[in-house]
């Protein structure tokens, strides 16, 4: 095989729903009595079985898998130019680091929380829409600071790595504008205390 590397596709791919669902289970322990959304998984291809927590989900598990074999399949018989073959592991990987890191962050602090309740009071409801704008700043960060690692290295790897972190910053656009039109936001002006 000429890149072994993408057999750590797979994994990450697991990885980050396994984190997702033990990050849905450890919020529900205290985080969720604070602050209250509609959804904690932020896609929505994958809401209703992190909902049910499912730990396994086939959908999930074949796409990963055809993934993985496309790439494979593309990096070992396509004529790409070395360069071009490069992006795409700065792409995903770059995407799947931030997805993880996130993720552990969140049980980090879910966790935290279930040990010393008394560090948090009062509760806050959030839209889906500030979910998704507040997941979409954390973001940004990291979208400048690939690009300053790319522009300065001049790596085609970084420069995929920018790729992939502005392509998943574009998907959270494209989620905000479909929970925008899907329904009404969860908290109206009028809610609001005097």
């Amino acid at each position: 095989m000429k890149h072994p590397e993408i057999l750590l596709l797979p994994l990450l791919g697991f990885v980050d729903y396994f984190l997702t669902v033990l990050g849905a289970i450890e919020r529900d322990k205290e985080h969720a009595r604070h602050f209250k959304m509609e959804q904690y998984e932020l896609n929505p291809i994958w809401q209703k079985s992190i909902n049910q927590r499912k730990w396994f989900n086939p959908r999930h598990a074949l796409l990963i898998i055809v993934a993985t074999g496309v790439l494979a399949l593309l990096f070992q018989f396509a004529d790409l130019p070395e360069g071009c073959i490069q992006l795409l592991p700065g792409a995903v990987f770059v995407v799947y680091g931030v997805i993880v890191a996130r993720h552990l962050g969140n049980i980090f602090i879910f966790r935290y929380l279930a040990r010393r309740p008394d560090r948090i009071a009062g509760e806050i409801t959030m839209s889906h829409q500030l979910v998704l704008r507040l997941s979409a700043a954390q973001l940004a960060p990291v979208v400048v600071a690939v690009a300053l690692i790319a522009i300065f290295s001049g790596n085609n790897f970084a420069w995929g790595g920018l790729l992939g972190a502005s392509m998943l910053f574009c998907v959270h656009l494209v989620w905000m504008l479909k929970a925008a039109r899907r329904k009404k936001p969860a908290i109206q002006l009028s809610d609001a205390p005097a």
